[in-house]
């Protein structure tokens, strides 16, 4: 809400002095009906009725200025920027000028104070648009009256508003970065778990594929293993087969023991044999000799 800000005035005594020396014109008519609405407090026929005289004879410059009033009591800002602003560009006071251009700041104030807080970004650049003009505009003012105080209390009021605007950006933005960052954080997280995540499996299915491998060829190695054992084992039905087969490819310790004891047996019957014939053929000679 804008406070203590200079009261808009209307120089309805001057029209009213120039009107009278006049004669009955229409734009005199305009001119009074205008003045007599907005007295009763009815902005929107005052403002049509010094539009009409301006329109009439835009010698009325006056009538113009009257209208941007009316137009400010009424609500409708943007005529009231236009007029004002047209208002100016015809004087060459200087103090009449920083009138206009005090009443063309407070308009903008206005503007900006009816704004909405909660703006998209159009609204918001808009907002502070007219927070900027009005400032531009105290500053016309007072570079044609630098002794008006009202305009220099406005335009300070309107520079601690652009502060403020300014510093409750910045925060914003700063709060805006500092969530960014975190998100992008968490992204950044979630796309290194997820990197990780594939990673791992990855391994995982080829270390997977390494032990299937191995488990294969040990499996492969143990079934030639089988093979081959089942290769020498003696089937069922070739048992006694098979221990003919030893029998005859290699004799047991025993039976070799058996072999030589029967070996040592008839050498020794041998031996005696030997030894007895001996005998008896020297028992010969010695008959022999009798």
């Amino acid at each position: 809400m804008i406070t203590n800000l200079k009261h808009i005035t209307i120089s309805i005594g001057l029209f009213m002095a120039f009107s009278s020396s006049i004669g009955q014109t229409k734009e005199k008519l305009d001119l009074n009906r205008g003045i007599d609405a907005y007295n009763n407090g009815d902005y929107g026929t005052a403002q049509d009725n010094f539009e009409n005289a301006y329109e009439a004879n835009n010698q009325y410059n006056g009538a113009l200025y009257n209208a941007a009033n009316s137009a400010y009591r009424n609500g409708d800002f943007e005529k009231a920027t236009e007029y004002y602003k047209q208002y100016a560009g015809t004087l060459e006071n200087k103090n009449d000028k920083a009138k206009a251009y005090h009443n063309l700041g407070n308009v903008f104030l206005k503007r900006f104070s009816g704004s909405s807080q909660n703006q998209n970004p159009e609204e918001q650049k808009k907002s502070s648009d007219y927070l900027k003009n009005s400032i531009e505009a105290y500053k016309n003012s007072l570079r044609n009256n630098p002794n008006d105080e009202d305009t220099r209390y406005n335009l300070s009021y309107a520079l601690s508003k652009l502060k403020q605007q300014q510093e409750n950006k910045d925060q914003k933005e700063g709060k805006d970065e500092d969530e960014k960052k975190d998100e992008d954080k968490k992204e950044e997280n979630k796309d290194k778990k997820e990197d990780n995540k594939d990673g791992d499996k990855s391994e995982e299915e080829k270390e997977g594929d390494k032990d299937k491998k191995e488990g294969e060829g040990d499996k492969e190695d143990k079934k030639n293993e089988d093979k081959d054992e089942e290769g020498d084992k003696p089937k069922p039905g070739d048992k006694d087969k098979g221990k003919e087969k030893e029998i005859e490819g290699k004799m047991s310790k025993g039976q070799i023991k058996k072999d030589l004891d029967a070996v040592n047996e008839d050498e020794k019957n041998i031996l005696l044999k030997i030894a007895k014939q001996k005998g008896k053929k020297k028992g010969d000679n010695n008959t022999k000799d009798w």
